[in-house]
């Protein structure tokens, strides 16, 4: 529900809407956006059994959309970009995408190994991140970010992450948990200091850490 409303504030283009009225009457929420729905040109009932073989979760909350996924957004010329390498789970991507948006960064680079951003799981993470900020796929090497100082997070062995000089643009490149980023551009390796025995921060968790720790004062 909170994405459909996301995406009916923004105006994006949406192909399909599909809604089991009696799963939307369950909750305050639902109920608004059922009365909404209602009005709204192309919206089409169903019932709760369609409901069920079509939702990508186990439980939906009783509506379904479809928009096509945006082209490419060109890289803004400022600003720091979030760079996901390697990035497996949707779950994960998705919340470095809302958490990119939440610290007001110029955009999202996902390498060609990550998992797809537009994925059904990604995007319900992203919680209508992923219509505010530009995203750009299938990455190749780091000429794309063009001047950007290259900080990579490492769980060891980089120097702490506040003694980056986030005055100057960055590109925050973050890798998977188990295989680390996989990109060997030449780059300023920063690590968040733990607790004595704490292996590593979720990809997600430290993705935000660094985010908001360069976001502009």
């Amino acid at each position: 529900m909170r994405l459909l409303d996301e995406a009916l504030a923004a105006g994006l283009p949406l192909e399909t809407i599909l809604y089991a009225p009696e799963r939307l009457a369950a909750t305050a929420a639902g109920r608004a956006l059922r009365q909404r729905l209602e009005r709204l040109p192309g919206a089409e009932q169903i019932d709760e059994r369609t409901l069920v073989a079509i939702s990508d979760t186990v439980t939906s909350q009783g509506v379904v959309a479809a928009a096509a996924v945006p082209a490419p957004a060109a890289l803004p010329p400022a600003g720091h970009v979030l760079v996901l390498d390697g990035i497996a789970d949707p779950g994960n991507a998705g919340s470095m995408v809302r958490s990119a948006y939440a610290a007001g960064a110029a955009a999202v680079l996902a390498t060609r190994t990550t998992t797809d951003l537009w994925a059904p799981k990604a995007v319900r993470a992203g919680m209508g991140a992923h219509i505010h900020i530009p995203i750009l796929e299938d990455v190749a090497d780091m000429a794309v970010v063009g001047s950007r100082q290259l900080v990579l997070a490492s769980a060891h062995d980089g120097k702490p992450y506040w003694e980056v000089d986030w005055s100057r643009p960055a590109a925050i490149i973050v890798g998977s948990e188990a295989h680390g980023p996989r990109l060997t551009a030449a780059a300023a390796v920063v690590t968040i200091p733990m607790a004595a025995g704490a292996e590593s921060l979720n990809a997600a968790a430290a993705a935000a850490v660094l985010l908001f720790a360069a976001a502009p004062r």
